[in-house]
Parts: C-alpha cells; structure tokens; sequence
C-alpha cells in the first residue's frame, strides 16, 4: 500500500462524542482495503463517523494495511484483530455490538463506499421512522445473533479465556501479559481491549499479538469508552470453558490457570477458584500476606455467601477463575457501583448456586501504586461506605433466596465496617494523612456508635488532642497492635468445608522471581508463514 496520501488527523476534541454514523469493516479484502480506506477519510460528504475495523485472522496483508491507518487515524477507528476465522455473520456481530453512531453501514469484501448514497439515506431514515434503505440501518435495530464457538482441541484441554481490558498501563503490561503466555498450561486464549491508551501500551500488545497470532484476540477502541464498553470487548470474544478477568498491572504466577483447571476439572459443582495473592509495589518490589483461610478447600457455596457479608475473601477480581457457563447471566455492570463492586454481586450470586474453592498458594501477584483504582476507592471512604450499601444488598439477594445464615449477618458485618474504618483511619495516620484519618475515624461512628468503646478507636480518639510526642507514642502503639493495620491472622474454613490436596507448599519468604517467568518478548514479523496458513486452513474446515 501507498502510505505517502496518508496525512496525520488532527485531534478530534469531541472524540468521545457518538458519531452519526459507523462504518463496519469485515472480512474485506486486503487487495483492495487500503483504496477502501483512502476513500473513506478522504471524502468530506460524511464528516461525522468512526470506522470499526475486524480483521478476520488475515495473512493476506490486511494486517499491516490497517496498522499503518491506525498509526495515522487512532482516533476514528476502533480495530479488532481475531485469533481465528470467525466469519462475516460473527465479525459483524460484533461490530454493531462495538458501535456507537446512531447510523451504521457495513462494507465487506470488495463494497465500495458510497458516501452521497449514505448520506442521502440517512436524512431520509431521520425524518421517516419507518423508511428502510439499502445498507444503512438504525444500531438499535434488531440484529440476529451468530456465535462462533471452537471446536475441541487436539491438546485434549479445556481453553481457558484469560480477559485483559487495559487503559495507559504501559509500563506494566509487557510483564503481565509474558505472565499469560509463560503458563505452564498451555491451552489459553487472550482476550486483550485496549481504551484508546495514549502511552505504549498499544505497541506492547502489537508485539505480543504478532507473535502469538493464534492465541490473542486484539481490540482497541479509538477513544476511552469507558471501563464496561472495554470490559465488553474482552467478554464478547471469550470462547473458554474457564475464564479469569486480569487486571492489566497485575502479574500471574506460572501455575495459576493449571492449578485451577484441575480444580474444576476434578470437582463439577465447584463455580468458582479462589486463589490466594502477594502484593507487589510499582517496582515490583514483592510484599507476602496470610492467606484468608488457613488451607486450601472446598466451601460449601451458602456457608461461602455468609463469609462474603464479613469480608472480601478476595480483594483482586485477578483472584478468580469462573466457570463462563454459569457468568453470562449474572453480569453486574454499569458506573461506580459495577466498577468497585459488580464482581462483588456476582461472586456472591455464584455462591448461593455452586461451591466455592479455595487455593492458599499466591498464585496472582496484586500490584498496588498510586494510579491504581485501589488507591482511589480509599482515598474517597468507598472500602467503608461502598461496603455498606453492598452488604445491605447482598442481604436482599440472600432475603429472596430465604439464605437466613447471610442476611443473619448484616448487622455484625455493619460492626465490621466500624472496625474497618478504624484500620483505615490508623492507616491514614500512619501515612502522616490526617484528614483522611480524621474522615474515617468519625465514619466508624457514623456506622455504629458502640465502635467507641473500642480499645483502638478510644486511642485513635486520644490522638487529636496529645501534645506531637504523646501522638507519636500512640502511633508507635497502633503501629505494633496485631491485625490492627492489616490483617495478619487466617481463618478456619467454614464448617463442612473439605479439604483439597496440598498443590505445592509455598515459603511465605520465596520471592516474586520463583513464580514468574522472566519476560522475554521480541517483536516478530505479521506476515504469515507457510505453516500459519495451513493452521488457518485447518481451523475454517473445522469450524466455519
């Protein structure tokens, strides 16, 4: 392709602003998409539109063609690059489920793009509700669905979809996503979205989708949609019989997915596999913490619904491999609420239905920095005040399923919350923050009054008016109280819990570097090889 009449776009302010139109490209073919494309951007007929772009597994040079566009036009075009031939009905499907213009039109194969045809349509479908025109239609319209779905594997494996939805985490995502590709299980897919990042992070992901073609599914958005248009695109193309959604800053250990697969594998009423963290800084400096419970093991389901009223048994949502099959109906999403805690409801729903397990090795490592949304929930009460209105809905969903052991539980998880609020408030002191500590000790009246009878808030309350050397000897106090700052206990299991086989004993003093592969990723070329097209010819006999 010519790329010389490719000028850069100017920076479109109201880049987030829903076009009036979506161009839908699928399966067309590379001979003829970049004079598609040229033709396209530059007409000035139809100045309001995005393109959504689906590269159908090609080796036929769509690939780079769109690349070089992407490069010049990040902010018209959305892209999405198949790990595997889905074919046009699906590709389209998942375009429309991508677009946002009140108008689409789709162009497929050869389809030349007819810019006054389009724009003459379309004024007559804004005054007649009713006119049907050919090749443009209302995105709301109905739209019969297709679903590709793979056929076995010659690995006699189940495929585990791992879901990574990033945003300008650049300098952690080489090590994360070498962490998803360095298991020792090996039957994976990716499902990568990138939200329109303005650092390196789409570069990284090229690097990774060139080298593992087959085994990534590609899509960035041509501005920041948001984290549940992102979250979308990861969840639309997952095909696993297992699933994990990866925060893209957080790190696997080489085992995580094989050593769940054989949970779920091995126990058919299991939902869910909870594993255990470590937490690693922004340097990767690694920080070891008890596991919740003192042995891995299978929950009975109802007895794990009571626990989550007390405690988030699990603070990452990295923690967890789901059963895809028993998810798709109980999506939380939507804002704040959905953001920091749908997961919460949907972990708490699949434990009313299904056992829990339970898996004490650190088999995740959970960054914490400053950018995280970790950081930001504390820094606006929301581990105190979000918990509070999410327990009181846990114990609605537990009231209409007559769960009488979790709704038992509000008002103790609301005495908790108090004692939460005290942690945080000496964590904040601690910090030298003492407004947000001043915030979070009146919160833990606010939740319940009888907290000033304990021990450690009545020496948080004697901080504010001690003379500076009294108050660094009751934080030197507060600082050395166990399981006051953090929590430095495990739990037992619920009763009837059932113990699982030791995995593999882990010394809380290992280091990160034990469990993880070094990242090794080397840019390598698009083009497809002779044996790549055999592979690709092999999988549309299979499957399409």
């Amino acid at each position: 392709m010519e790329n010389t009449s490719c000028s850069k776009e100017k920076k479109n302010t109201n880049e987030t602003k829903d076009p009036e139109l979506s161009i839908l490209v699928c399966n067309y073919s590379g001979t003829y998409l970049g004079q598609c494309m040229e033709s396209i951007l530059a007409q000035n007929i139809i100045t309001d539109f995005e393109i959504i772009l689906i590269d159908d597994a090609t080796c036929d040079g769509t690939w780079d063609i769109t690349l070089e566009f992407l490069r010049h036009y990040p902010n018209r075009i959305t892209f999405q690059r198949n790990r595997f031939p889905c074919g046009l009905q699906e590709n389209l499907r998942k375009a429309r489920a991508m677009a946002r213009g009140t108008f689409c039109t789709t162009l497929t194969a050869h389809e030349a793009f007819e810019a006054s045809y389009i724009k003459q349509a379309i004024e007559i479908m804004k005054h007649d509700a009713h006119a049907v025109c050919r090749n443009i239609y209302r995105r709301e319209q109905p739209f019969t669905r297709y679903k590709y779905f793979m056929g076995p594997s010659i690995m006699n494996q189940p495929l585990v979809s791992i879901l990574c939805y990033n945003y300008n985490y650049g300098r952690y995502l080489e090590q994360s996503i070498s962490s998803v590709f360095n298991q020792t299980y090996k039957n994976i897919e990716l499902c990568f979205s990138d939200n329109g990042s303005t650092d390196e992070s789409w570069e990284i992901a090229l690097t990774f989708a060139r080298r593992y073609p087959h085994h990534m599914w590609l899509v960035r958005n041509r501005s920041n949609f948001g984290v549940d248009a992102n979250f979308a695109n990861c969840f639309r193309n997952m095909n696993g019989k297992y699933y994990i959604n990866f925060c893209s800053d957080d790190v696997l250990a080489k085992d995580y997915v094989e050593k769940c697969v054989d949970v779920l594998e091995t126990h058919s009423k299991v939902g869910m596999v909870i594993v255990h963290r470590s937490i690693i800084d922004a340097l990767g400096q690694c920080t070891q913490e008890p596991p919740f419970y003192n042995q891995s093991c299978i929950i009975p389901g109802r007895a794990q619904a009571a626990v989550y009223m007390m405690a988030g048994v699990n603070p990452s949502v990295s923690q967890i491999m789901y059963r895809s099959d028993i998810v798709r109906l109980r999506g939380v999403k939507g804002g704040l609420a959905a953001r920091y805690y749908g997961t919460r409801i949907l972990d708490f729903n699949i434990s009313l239905d299904y056992d829990v397990a339970y898996l004490k090795e650190p088999l995740l490592f959970h960054r914490l920095h400053p950018a995280t949304d970790t950081t930001s929930a504390e820094s606006n009460l929301l581990p105190v005040i979000g918990w509070y209105v999410l327990n009181h809905q846990l114990a609605d969903l537990a009231s209409v399923r007559h769960e009488d052991d979790a709704v038992k539980r509000l008002p103790e998880s609301i005495e908790k919350l108090a004692q939460l609020a005290t942690r945080y408030a000496t964590r904040s002191l601690l910090s030298r923050d003492e407004e947000l500590a001043r915030r979070y000790f009146h919160l833990a009246v606010a939740m319940s009054p009888q907290i000033c009878n304990d021990p450690h808030w009545k020496q948080l309350a004697s901080y504010w008016d001690a003379s500076p050397a009294t108050q660094e000897d009751i934080l030197q106090t507060l600082r050395s109280t166990q399981n006051l700052v953090s929590r430095s206990v495990s739990y037992d299991p619920p009763p009837g819990s059932i113990p699982l086989k030791d995995t593999g004993s882990r010394s809380l003093g290992a280091s990160f570097a034990d469990f993880v592969e070094p990242s090794s990723v080397t840019p390598l070329r698009s083009n497809c090889s002779k044996s790549d097209e055999a592979a690709r010819g092999r999988k549309r006999s299979h499957g399409s």
